[in-house]
């Protein structure tokens, strides 16, 4: 198996109030689809509970950038105590949910995805001291772009989660 580097750790995200969570995780597919980064779901679970809905999504898409590294990146939502509510936004009375989401980011970079030089101990050695002292310069630059996704949907998911601090919530209903 190749080498799992983190390059970006548990960078999270904690918002509590009224908020539309299909829309949260739309935007979260789509920004991952347009930076080319190919989908695989592991979780969508979702429970009722005395004070709401509580959910759990997992969401680990992948990117091959060359023959030897892939991006993978790990985007956990958590919602908890997630109510419907009546809102007013621009004088339009609109239903969303309302309750406490966490948003955790992961990003790593995969060395050797296809197990090429794991045939015997001596080919992982030179892939050691290939990966720490040849091509680090080189893999360098990978992980700034990696890094710099990750903010980049970080900012775009604040973005959304700030546009809805100034929804009204006008009554809730029971979970």
């Amino acid at each position: 198996m190749g080498e799992l580097r983190m390059i970006v750790n548990h960078d999270k995200i904690d918002y509590n109030g009224p908020l539309n969570v299909q829309k949260l995780l739309l935007l979260i597919e789509n920004f991952l689809w347009e930076r080319g980064y190919d989908k695989q779901q592991e979780k969508d679970f979702e429970q009722n509970t005395d004070k709401g809905k509580f959910i759990e999504w997992q969401y680990k898409p992948w990117k091959k950038i060359t023959d030897y590294i892939r991006y993978m990146v790990k985007v956990r939502v958590l919602g908890y105590d997630l109510v419907k509510v009546d809102t007013v936004v621009d004088g339009k009375k609109t239903k969303v949910e309302s309750g406490r989401v966490i948003i955790v980011i992961d990003g790593f970079m995969e060395y050797d995805y296809d197990n090429r030089w794991d045939l015997n101990p001596v080919m992982e050695l030179i892939r050691g001291i290939y990966d720490h002292f040849i091509y680090h310069v080189y893999t360098e630059r990978w992980e700034h772009r990696l890094t710099n996704d990750i903010n980049t949907m970080h900012n775009a998911i604040e973005q959304y989660l700030n546009m809805h601090r100034r929804y009204t919530v006008i009554s809730r209903k029971a979970p």
